[in-house]
């Protein structure tokens, strides 16, 4: 009599149904085109390499994602006999991108998260790598800790739609990309904490043309050593405008409170350097056709009513520039070309920040 053979063991363990492994590099190429700002050198890098970690069951789920780098992400400036110096707070070679936990409530239509994951106020991301004012000051591209519920109303191909957040983030994450002393996280000593964001972005979608508007709202406590917790508010109005391979973009953005001490001029022990009332813009489009897409988008940040040690008010503004050219090469490896012209401006003179070219490879599976 024959034996039944016996049943083939599964390749990977039945706990590992659901479970998706991804990795990607972004490798940048920088050089600055003359004049240059001083001191400043071309310089190829791993902007990072990540691993994509995503799991499934049922209405529970999870994301992960490390970053790595061969240099520290996160630096603060401090003051070593007047002069500014610039000086890593951890060794952040290594972190947490963003890692939560998820359950799908489907009566919502909506996503709850709770863990480490991204801000959404205004506008997500405009698809650059050089990015805009807003992302070094913190404002964009920013995970934090606490819970998110992001949801939508209707399909994407529906005539209207809705799409909403509400986040509550009890402390910041302390790995954007913003500029030493241009965000709370890079203040010593200081956290951004009981951040509360609320959005509503309605859908239009009209014979191959979709319009989208956003309007959101920010309260969060800067807990600044020097000057005690602050209350900051935020307001802002997006909209887009997609049809075919073209988009146009636009956003406004208020903030009425301190969140940094030390920019755009340094403090004193009577007056801080740092405004209170900062307006924060960007506008600009792209087009896609086949495998290329060309962009252009400008974003300004201006630093109102900075009070003087001396009596009085000045007003610091800077202008960023990105023209780009991307190139999908195949399903997994893109080239990002960008122009980047950048000035900060005071009532008295024009100081460069950056002027240069840049081009990203990232390659992922």
């Amino acid at each position: 009599m024959a034996e039944t053979p016996p049943a083939a063991k599964p390749l990977v363990p039945e706990w590992l149904n659901g479970v998706t492994i991804g990795a990607g590099v972004l490798l940048w190429y920088y050089q600055p085109i003359v004049p240059r700002a001083p001191s400043v050198e071309n310089n190829v890098s791993v902007f990072w390499a990540r691993l994509l970690v995503d799991g499934k069951r049922g209405i529970f789920g999870f994301h992960l994602e490390p970053r790595f780098r061969d240099t520290p992400l996160r630096s603060t400036s401090t003051t070593v006999n007047g002069a500014n110096v610039l000086t890593y707070t951890q060794n952040d070679h290594a972190w947490l991108q963003e890692a939560y936990a998820s359950v799908d409530l489907e009566p919502l239509h909506a996503q709850l998260k709770v863990g480490k994951e991204y801000s959404h106020l205004g506008y997500f991301w405009d698809s650059s790598f050089y990015g805009n004012v807003q992302v070094y000051d913190g404002l964009k591209l920013d995970p934090d800790y606490g819970a998110s519920l992001e949801g939508a109303v209707g399909k994407s191909d529906d005539l209207f739609g809705l799409g909403y957040w509400a986040q509550y983030f009890v402390v910041d994450g302390s790995t954007n990309v913003s500029l030493p002393g241009r965000d709370t996280i890079s203040v010593p000593g200081a956290r951004r904490r009981n951040q509360a964001i609320v959005q509503l972005e309605p859908r239009l979608n009209i014979g191959g043309v979709t319009a989208a508007l956003g309007v959101s709202g920010e309260y969060l406590q800067a807990d600044l050593p020097t000057l005690g917790p602050q209350n900051v508010w935020r307001a802002v109005a997006d909209a887009t405008v997609t049809v075919a391979g073209a988009k146009i973009l636009g956003e406004l953005q208020h903030q009425d409170g301190r969140n940094v001490t030390d920019f755009p001029l340094p403090s004193t022990p009577t007056t801080p350097g740092s405004s209170a009332n900062v307006d924060h813009a960007q506008i600009g489009g792209e087009y896609t056709y086949g495998p290329v897409t060309g962009r252009y988008y400008a974003s300004l940040g201006s630093y109102n009513n900075i009070p003087l040690p001396t009596g009085g008010t000045v007003t610091h503004k800077e202008w960023l520039h990105v023209i780009g050219v991307g190139i999908v090469i195949s399903q997994n490896v893109s080239v990002l070309n960008e122009l980047v012209f950048w000035q900060h401006d005071t009532p008295t003179s024009s100081v460069l920040v950056d002027r240069s070219f840049n081009v990203t490879v990232h390659a992922h599976l």
